[in-house]
């Protein structure tokens, strides 16, 4: 027994699992939350560059070539369509009855003034739902 002198007593070794545990928790949590602010910001940037049918309608709208007759009838009644609501939906079908025969003959005569103004008046008053 004398031979077994390289015994030492005790030591305390330091142990730093909790604070690896933790730093790894954070650092999760951190990754996480880039992540979903990289693809927000990818998704919201995506979007800006991208049109809704409402807001490609209401630029062809406010576009209007009023010298035009089969344009503006075209126009009017498919992008207008968007924007129809209940309060103002007969005066649109008044409007789309004036406005049909401009859409089927080859050959048509231009707009009458009094048929400009109130395509004109009722593109004023329309709500825009974008």
């Amino acid at each position: 027994m004398e031979q077994l002198r390289d015994i030492k007593g005790i030591v305390e070794v330091p142990d730093y699992s909790l604070w690896w545990l933790l730093g790894l928790i954070v650092a999760g949590i951190l990754l996480v939350a880039a992540a979903v602010w990289f693809f927000r910001r990818k998704r919201r940037k995506k979007r800006r560059f991208l049109k809704t049918p409402e807001e490609l309608a209401r630029e062809r709208i406010e576009a209007i070539d009023y010298d035009d007759p089969k344009s503006v009838a075209y126009t009017f009644i498919e992008d207008v369509a968007h924007f129809v609501d209940e309060r103002n939906l007969k005066r649109y079908e008044a409007l789309v009855q004036e406005l049909t025969p401009y859409k089927y003959k080859k050959e048509v005569p231009p707009l009458d003034e009094g048929l400009k103004r109130r395509i004109a008046q009722f593109i004023k008053e329309i709500k825009w739902q974008v």
